[in-house]
Order: structure tokens, then C-alpha cells, then sequence
């Protein structure tokens, strides 16, 4: 997993670097972040401790704006220091308490497909090894990843099956695709739809 978790931080901080300065502040996939936020969000455990952070989730009545002011704070800081931080730490298996170390593959695995298609125009899966998406996929078919990376309710009743790496999951109307794309149409990123196939696609789309 560390391995895994490394490369997929180091593939990230390389499309990162090849990045125009106009690339930082346009709108990501995930709502509300700019490029620079959700790079900013990535380091935000290298660059704030424990404490500090828990002192923020109760200031903001929840992690989720914790982690948003964080983030948004962060990524005032020059594009370059940002993707140093990630490359710096590419090896680090910090992972939030209560959640595996697939906690923090899945982060960079999503928030890579939030920059990359949305300045890209159009989702691909070229740039990851389909074998490194299955432990984010078996994160988020846990109870842990429900409030954290998906919304209760998102999975029930669907049977996701991965074409390209060794994942099944459920059962009900089936969503078939690329593991990436099961894992980004999980997390509610409307592009990686037109990568899918199933009765269970159109479940995501109406939700």
C-alpha cells in the first residue's frame, strides 16, 4: 500500500509541474475548490498537526469545513512550494485516525481526477494502474467512507464491477467500468459517467 500510495502522489506531482500558471486558480471537480485548493487540501496533513486540526473541526462544527478553511488558507502559498510539499512527503502513510492507509490513496486518486479531467476537458484513466484503484474502491464500499468520501445511501442497491482489475462489489442493477471511474462516479464526479455502463448508472445520475 505504501508503494502504491507513493507513485500515485509522485504521478500527481508530475502532472502538477507541467501546469501553466493560469492552470492553478481554474475551477476543479470538486465543488467550491479551485486547482490550487485541492492541491492545497492534499498537504494540508504535512502541513497542519493533529491538534491544530481538531481544534478546527470543533471551531467549524465538523471536518468538512475544517479541512475547506484549511485548504483555501494553504493554497495562498506559491503554486511550486505546494507541489514541492507533495513530492516532499510523497512517502509519508499519514492517515487520518479510525481510516486505513487507503484513506489517503483514495484522497490523491480522487482529487488527482479533480484536477486532471477538469483541465483536461474530458475523463481518461490512462494515468493509473487499475491494480492501485482496487483499495480505494474496497475503502469505499466500507461504512468508514460514508460522510467522508460519499454520502449515506450512495452505494445502496447497486453492483459495481471494475473491467480492468480484479473488483466486484453488491448487488442490484450493475455499474461497470474502469476502476477509476467507479471510484471518481462513487465520490459523485458526474464526468467519469460517460466512462460507465449499467442499469446502476442512471441511479448516480439522478442523485
Amino acid at each position: 500500500m505504501e508503494d502504491l500510495l507513493r507513485r500515485e502522489r509522485l504521478s500527481l506531482v508530475r502532472h502538477l509541474r507541467a501546469l501553466d500558471d493560469e492552470d492553478w486558480p481554474r475551477p476543479s471537480l470538486c465543488a467550491g475548490w479551485a486547482v490550487r485548493d485541492v492541491v492545497a487540501h492534499l498537504v494540508t496533513p504535512f502541513v497542519v498537526s493533529l491538534p491544530r486540526m481538531a481544534v478546527s473541526v470543533l471551531r467549524h462544527r465538523g471536518p468538512a469545513g475544517a479541512m475547506d478553511a484549511w485548504a483555501r488558507s494553504i493554497a495562498q502559498r506559491p503554486a511550486a512550494e505546494l507541489v514541492d510539499l507533495l513530492e516532499a512527503n510523497a512517502g509519508s502513510t499519514f492517515h487520518p485516525p479510525r481510516m486505513p492507509l487507503a484513506a489517503p490513496l483514495t484522497d490523491v486518486l480522487v482529487h488527482g481526477v479533480d484536477v486532471r479531467w477538469a483541465l483536461q476537458g474530458h475523463p481518461s484513466v490512462d494515468h493509473v494502474d487499475p491494480a492501485s484503484v482496487v483499495p480505494a474502491l474496497e475503502l469505499l464500499t466500507t461504512r468508514k467512507a460514508v460522510g467522508v468520501f460519499l454520502p449515506a445511501g450512495r452505494l445502496d442497491g447497486v453492483r459495481l464491477v471494475a473491467d480492468d482489475a480484479a473488483f466486484s462489489w453488491g448487488s442490484g442493477p450493475t455499474i461497470s467500468g474502469p476502476a477509476l471511474a467507479l471510484a471518481a462516479g462513487a465520490c459523485g464526479r458526474e464526468p467519469a459517467y460517460a466512462l460507465l455502463d449499467g442499469e446502476g448508472v442512471g441511479a448516480w445520475r439522478r442523485s
